[in-house]
């Protein structure tokens, strides 16, 4: 069984081999395990996926970020598939002795993990940070382009009951439970995208954006002015991937933070946050036909399948239907 796996795997990357990337836009967990799925059906070395980096901070380490982490370690086979953030058995050494002092080191973050933050916050200070991550993607031995959005600093703000807050202060200190007033993205103007971004973008065969939170993950990377116009221009070659399954997210406090933007959370309001980028959208088997032609209604196809990654098979059975899809 796991020969004839292999061999119809095989086939589905030799059906796809050609000269152009396939792109993909992703920040965490969802676009992670797509990101998994990917590189079993198609050539990693054919593969590009521009990192969210809104997220991204300084701790007393070193340069902490998060989304192009998790993006590493799965393409590694290292990420903490519990977590879907550090490396899988990892000591925590370090972080224990840290509150033991009396720090307050409220992310839990490995001795492994923090090695990466370590080396690129030293590396930062002579390299901009598309060169770093290129440096730790080739030591790494992962064949993929891993592409910050940005050599700029962009930092996604959280509006709250506590005050402005970055993503991880909401998520991880404040546990996701103040009351969100207002996303921004601070320094969105001024930064500009990597030149290696646009390339691939202007070389893809396809684009896929990836089921990371659109708000906090994607919205981020679009926003960028130079990728805006370059993914405005290809919009008949990406699609996108629904983070939403009636109404839920898959993961993450995404419902939280459509209704602060004045959206509802729904995949018809996603569709309409990428209706100038993406012609065309997977959406669960679970949304009603209302919902599928509410989409279509907005110049976007539409196709249908469960977008739930639980396990692997489930990662690369998206994953190849996302490239069909793109070929259709």
């Amino acid at each position: 069984m796991r020969e004839k796996l292999l061999i119809y795997l095989e086939k589905k990357k030799k059906m796809f081999l050609g000269k152009s990337m396939l792109v993909v836009l992703s920040g965490g967990t969802g676009g992670v395990k797509l990101i998994q799925g990917l590189k079993e059906v198609y050539p990693e070395e054919k593969l590009a996926i521009i990192a969210n980096t809104a997220d991204d901070k300084w701790l007393a380490h070193g340069y902490f970020s998060p989304d192009i982490d998790s993006i590493l370690y799965a393409l590694s086979n290292e990420i903490n598939e519990e977590t879907w953030y550090g490396i899988k058995n990892d000591s925590f050494a370090t972080h224990e002795r840290l509150l033991k002092l009396g720090y307050d080191e409220y992310l839990k973050i490995g001795d492994i993990d923090r090695a990466m933050h370590i080396q690129r916050g030293a590396l930062l200070k002579k390299m901009k940070l598309c060169e770093v991550i290129e440096k730790q993607r080739k030591a790494l031995g992962i064949k993929a382009l891993v592409i910050p959005m940005s050599d700029d600093k962009v930092t996604t703000r959280i509006e709250t009951s506590q005050g402005i807050l970055d993503l991880q202060e909401f998520l991880v200190k404040f546990k996701a439970l103040p009351k969100v007033k207002k996303i921004f993205y601070e320094g969105i103007y001024k930064a500009k995208a990597c030149e290696k971004a646009t390339e691939v973008i202007k070389k893809a065969k396809g684009i896929i954006i990836a089921p990371s939170n659109p708000i906090t993950s994607i919205l981020p990377i679009i926003n960028l002015k130079e990728i805006k116009n370059e993914l405005t221009k290809k919009r008949n070659k990406c699609i996108a991937v629904s983070p939403i399954v009636k109404g839920q997210a898959v993961s993450g406090p995404l419902e939280k933070f459509l209704r602060a933007e004045k959206l509802e959370p729904s995949v018809c309001e996603v569709a309409k946050l990428y209706k100038d980028f993406a012609s065309k959208i997977v959406i669960d088997t679970e949304e009603d036909e209302l919902t599928t032609k509410k989409i279509k209604a907005l110049d976007i196809d539409v196709f249908k399948t469960s977008i739930v990654m639980r396990e692997k098979g489930e990662k690369i059975k998206l994953a190849s239907f996302l490239l069909e899809a793109l070929r259709a």
